[in-house]
C-alpha cells in the first residue's frame, strides 16, 4: 500500500492517533511540543486538512460540548485512517529521502563570494548551529530529558545527532578555508 499522506496530514493523524482531539487541541500540541520547528503546518491549514482527512474517511468527527463552551468537532481515526497512519510512518522510517536545504544550495554556489565574505557566511553559519544547540539541548532537559515518551526523545536525540555533526563539519569547513 502506498500511502497518500502528506507531512502535514501525517503530522495531524499521528496527534489524532493519539487520542481523539479537536482542532484548537491539536494546534495547542504543536506549539507545545515544538513541532514548527520541523513542520510546515501552519494554524490556519489544521481545519482545512481535517476535512480533508475526513473527507476522504480517514478521520470520524462527532459534535461534543461541554457546559457554555461553543459546540465543538472531536476527531478520531477510521480504521482505514489507521491503515493509512501505519503505512506512512512505516515508508517513512524505511526509505531515506533525498535532502533539500538552502545550505547547500549556498555551498554549490559559494564561489559567488569573495574569500573573506565566504569566511564570514561560515562563521556566522557556526555561531548559529552552536546557539541551536544549545536551545534544542536545553529544550531536551527543560521538557523531561530522558523521561520523555519514547517518539518526543528520539526527535530530540535526532535533532541533537544532526546538529552535532553539521557543527563538527562547518568547524572543519571553516578551519580548512582559513589555512
Amino acid at each position: 500500500m502506498e500511502t497518500t499522506l502528506t507531512n502535514s496530514e501525517l503530522v495531524i493523524v499521528g496527534l489524532v492517533a493519539e487520542e481523539p482531539r479537536y482542532g484548537y487541541q491539536i494546534e495547542q500540541d504543536i506549539v507545545r511540543r515544538g513541532m514548527r520547528e520541523w513542520t510546515e503546518i501552519g494554524f490556519s491549514s489544521i481545519y482545512y486538512i481535517l476535512n480533508k482527512l475526513e473527507d476522504r474517511a480517514l478521520l470520524s468527527s462527532e459534535k461534543h460540548s461541554e457546559g457554555e463552551r461553543p459546540t465543538r468537532k472531536i476527531y478520531k481515526l477510521t480504521e482505514q485512517g489507521w491503515m493509512e497512519y501505519r503505512e506512512a510512518v512505516r515508508m517513512r522510517l524505511t526509505n531515506p529521502r533525498p535532502r533539500t536545504d538552502d545550505f547547500d544550495l549556498g555551498l554549490a554556489n559559494l564561489l559567488a563570494l569573495e574569500h573573506p565574505e565566504l569566511l564570514q557566511a561560515l562563521r556566522s553559519h557556526q555561531t548559529m548551529l552552536k546557539e541551536q544547540l544549545a536551545q534544542v539541548k536545553t529544550k531536551y532537559e527543560l521538557d523531561g530529558g530522558e523521561r520523555l515518551a519514547l517518539p518526543a526523545k528520539e526527535l530530540f536525540h535526532h535533532s541533537i545527532t544532526l546538529l552535532d555533526a553539521e557543527l563538527n563539519w562547518i568547524t572543519d569547513a571553516v578551519e580548512r578555508l582559513s589555512e
